[in-house]
């Protein structure tokens, strides 16, 4: 794959998507390609998360507890660990081959400090998800609280 795809495949991908050509082209330039086999294992429960993984072909399954999902090509995994420090929430297995592009939060963030522009519409695309969130564990909590 080249970098020209790499950059296809991440301006497909929320939060990449607000980000200018030259931002992507940056950013993926300054990634790794992490290439799985079947079964390798991305990363455990528990583990400092540094990176999120825009994976670029074959399948990750996440599991926590007994809950598992499955993503696949331009699915973002750990994307808040390009924002925070944060402890990865499942594990991540490689169900067959996978190639993925590793995107280091201080990498990210250096892009960002570079677009302001760009970094200006992440913040506000994050900032009204987590509105959202809250709004919907509101709604979860007075549920539970009805008579």
């Amino acid at each position: 794959m080249s970098l020209e795809s790499d950059v296809r495949r991440m301006a497909a991908t929320r939060p990449f998507s607000l980000l200018p050509r030259e931002a992507l082209q940056l950013l993926a330039f300054s990634c790794e390609r992490r290439n799985l086999k079947a079964e390798e294992t991305l990363f455990k429960t528990g583990e400092a998360a540094d990176s999120a993984f825009l994976v670029l072909s074959g399948e990750i399954v996440l599991s926590a507890g007994r809950e598992e999902r499955r993503v696949s090509r331009g699915a973002l995994i750990g994307e808040t660990a390009l924002a925070a420090e944060v402890l990865r929430a499942a594990d991540a297995r490689a169900t067959v081959d996978a190639t993925l592009l590793r995107v280091p939060r201080d990498v990210f963030r250096r892009v960002l400090s570079e677009f302001p522009d760009a970094a200006a519409k992440v913040h506000a695309s994050v900032s009204a998800r987590t509105r959202e969130l809250i709004g919907r564990l509101d709604e979860l909590r007075a549920r539970a609280f009805e008579p």
